[in-house]
């Protein structure tokens, strides 16, 4: 196991990344870094999966293809649990998902194409954030935010939020939860986070799909998104880009040093850094990371592929596309509320996609 240190990635470290010692069309420059090479393959992919990374998977996509203009690659953010089953049935090329398979999810995808590889692609914070006139600013307790979800904190004005906002002039209305419809690994994460930090208050479990005791349910993190926006007093989670997108305020969410953290990549970043990375790149999210700058609810996410495709050409495509990812496309994290992952997880990372082939 090592373990995964923070380290700020050196752009000639991003470089060497976009390389590739497989057999491609051409070299170009990417269309976010001029300089940087990325080892260009034709044809078109398929991918699906979780809505989590949606915003920076469709900007290595743009970046890729400007810089490749032979290949075409497909993204639908239908969340991890249909990306996971896309996966398996062999309808896309690739999966995404912000939870690593189950052992039978993997079992039945290994029958159908081989050794099922997980490349951590990025990171994120999943935000908790809110609709409730004239508040927002909003400090939470994980008691606070497990109680929420839970719905046994009913209204803003609750002595149990009180106490974590001094000084703020919170509102006599009801709290209205709002939740995944789907299977969701952004789900799993948050449910993950919720039973680790306040298990005597969130008694549901942790997984893609819970029996929520409160709430309504919306389509992926844009409806858990577009309904906190049209309802006074929802409050829901999703990745921060989501919120941030919609206008919508945040929570800082109190972390086990006692400091109340917004979900920026930095905090992200801080959270991840003493995270074990195992072999098989299954990261385990720390949800009671010991930097007082860390964010608690943070979480790598995934590219789901065979180490093996069927198709040659396909192979390598996604090699390609997943080598620029891990190098240069990078990059991009930060600007859009993602963290870029360190050289300790990308380092095997990388080894893993070259590792792919027919």
């Amino acid at each position: 196991m090592r373990k995964l240190m923070l380290t700020v990635v050196a752009a000639t470290m991003l470089l060497a990344g976009c390389g590739s010692d497989n057999n491609t069309a051409s070299t170009a420059s990417t269309a976010s870094s001029p300089t940087a090479k990325v080892a260009c393959a034709t044809g078109t992919l398929s991918g699906a999966g979780a809505t989590f990374p949606q915003a920076i998977v469709q900007q290595w996509i743009k970046d890729y293809q400007a810089a490749c203009p032979g290949a075409t690659v497909n993204y639908q953010a239908v969340g991890s649990g249909a990306g996971i089953q896309q996966f398996t049935a062999g309808t896309v090329d690739f999966g995404a998902s912000d939870a690593a398979m189950k052992p039978d999810e993997e079992q039945a995808a290994t029958a159908k194409g081989g050794q099922v590889l997980h490349i951590p692609w990025t990171a994120g914070g999943i935000a908790v954030f809110f609709n409730v006139s004239g508040l927002r600013g909003l400090k939470l307790s994980p008691d606070a935010v497990a109680g929420i979800f839970a719905g046994t904190i009913k209204k803003w004005n609750d002595p149990k939020i009180a106490a974590d906002n001094s000084g703020t002039t919170l509102p006599d209305i009801a709290v209205q939860v709002v939740h995944r419809s789907d299977g969701s690994g952004t789900t799993n994460v948050f449910t993950s986070y919720l039973t680790a930090v306040a298990p005597a208050v969130w008694t549901a479990g942790a997984a893609k799909d819970v029996k929520w005791p409160a709430g309504q349910g919306a389509k992926g993190s844009d409806g858990v998104t577009a309904t906190v926006k049209q309802t006074e007093g929802a409050v829901g989670y999703a990745e921060l880009s989501y919120a941030k997108g919609a206008g919508l305020p945040v929570a800082k969410i109190k972390n086990p040093s006692g400091a109340y953290v917004e979900p920026t990549p930095a905090a992200v970043s801080a959270a991840l850094a003493k995270i074990d990375v195992p072999t098989d790149l299954k990261i385990k999210a720390d949800f009671t990371p010991d930097d007082a700058a860390a964010y608690p609810i943070s979480t790598p996410t995934w590219a789901l592929v065979f180490a093996k495709p069927a198709d040659g050409a396909k192979a390598t495509l996604v090699r390609s596309f997943l080598t620029y990812v891990l190098g240069a496309g990078q990059k991009a994290a930060p600007g859009l509320d993602y963290a870029p992952l360190p050289a300790s997880v990308l380092d095997p990372a990388t080894a893993a996609v070259k590792g792919i082939a027919a």
